[in-house]
């Protein structure tokens, strides 16, 4: 079958009519990054304490200073006497300048697991609301 050669429609403006001449786009607004709540956020400080509560190395009233109420009387039920340690670093997500989702890889009595929690900042410092080892 032959090629079928059509033609383009105008794409030129009319000649000697009134183009209409688009406005620019606004320029965009600077907005001032906020400064971060203080104190700033020590992840492996806080999940290190969780875990030394959950192995029993901590008392487990420590964990009323960095947990929500309803959090550490769930995290204080599950003590056990054993060892934990961090693999490696933790990993800390940022949704909102006052929320932290931190998740962390741990070794635990031969097997690695990993842990998450979630961090508010309210009242000068930062609470636990949530926080699970994933076995």
């Amino acid at each position: 079958m032959p090629p079928v050669v059509r033609r383009l429609p105008a794409y030129e403006p009319p000649v000697g009519g009134h183009a209409r001449i688009p406005l620019p786009r606004p320029r965009p607004v600077w907005v001032p990054v906020p400064e971060p709540p203080s104190p700033a956020l020590d992840a492996a400080r806080l999940l290190s304490a969780v875990l030394e509560v959950l192995d029993g190395r901590r008392p487990a009233r420590l964990l009323r200073e960095i947990a929500v109420p309803v959090l550490a009387a769930r995290l204080g039920g599950s003590v056990r006497a054993r060892t934990t340690r961090m693999v490696r670093p933790p990993r800390v997500c940022h949704p909102s300048r006052l929320v932290a989702e931190m998740s962390v890889t741990l070794r635990r009595e031969g097997r690695v697991l990993a842990a998450a929690g979630r961090a508010e900042h309210a009242g000068g410092r930062w609470w636990f609301t949530s926080f699970t080892v994933l076995e």
